[in-house]
């Protein structure tokens, strides 16, 4: 059982037969709820389905800090919360079970793209399926963004357009000051003195520029696609009165 949390060096493929099937049945799964998003949302249980969903991401959490701590395998240099998307999960976590709808979700929103998305088309994972480091990896990103989705689609939370400058801010602070928190300690959290090895295996072109370059270059390529299913979501006539009032 311990083999299990502490996980073999079975790299998973980039690109392998096993990263594609779950990114193409992932992103299956998030067309689907768009598509049938309306019938989603006239379910008589949708509180139990989110307090269900937060609890999920919860114990997953829960299960992979314990776990590092009780079998000694915990790392100051890589298991501290501050990669993007374990800020996502745990800010994620708190929206659904305060039920905060408007306020942070807008913001957060953007965060539990920006983080998981790259991730799950370009994973980092030293173990695969025989592994908890999978499975907490794929509940974590796949799962979560899920989660996000049902948020805005489902259960009627909200975020818009006008919230991408705030993501934006947030985004950059956090990337600061996670840079700086990585020179101070010798660290490299969110990547930003070094991308995985992967990526620039299959991708030598990246060695050219420094991280923070892609990383910018990813956010906002990531920005750009959560506005997608907002620009769907907003009413014709909301979106003729904004565009009247910034021209």
């Amino acid at each position: 059982m311990a083999d299990f949390f502490i996980g073999t060096q079975n790299r998973l493929p980039l690109f392998g037969a096993l990263h594609i099937g779950l990114t193409v049945g992932a992103f299956i799964l998030y067309a689907l709820v768009f598509a049938f998003r309306k019938k989603l949302s006239d379910c008589a249980h949708l509180k139990p389905i989110r307090i269900f969903m937060a609890l999920v991401l919860l114990l997953n959490m829960a299960v992979h800090y314990s776990s590092r701590l009780l079998l000694r395998i915990w790392r100051f240099e890589e298991d501290l919360p501050l990669h993007l998307c374990f800020i996502a999960n745990f800010l994620l976590i708190y929206i659904m079970l305060t039920d905060d709808r408007r306020k942070l979700y807008g913001t957060v929103y953007f965060f539990t793209l920006i983080g998981p998305l790259p991730a799950m088309l370009f994973p980092d994972l030293a173990c695969s399926y025989d592994s908890f480091i999978f499975y907490q990896f794929v509940i974590s990103h796949h799962f979560m963004l899920l989660c996000s989705l049902f948020c805005l689609l489902v259960f009627g939370y909200k975020s818009s357009i006008r919230n991408v400058p705030s993501a934006l801010i947030a985004g950059n602070l956090l990337v600061a000051s996670v840079m700086v928190f990585n020179k101070v300690f010798g660290t490299n959290y969110i990547m930003t003195d070094e991308l995985p090895i992967q990526l620039y295996e299959h991708f030598p072109f990246l060695a050219a520029l420094p991280p923070l370059f892609w990383l910018e270059l990813s956010g906002v390529v990531c920005i750009l696609t959560a506005c997608i299913p907002l620009i769907f979501l907003t009413p014709k006539s909301v979106r003729i009165k904004e565009r009247v009032h910034h021209s």
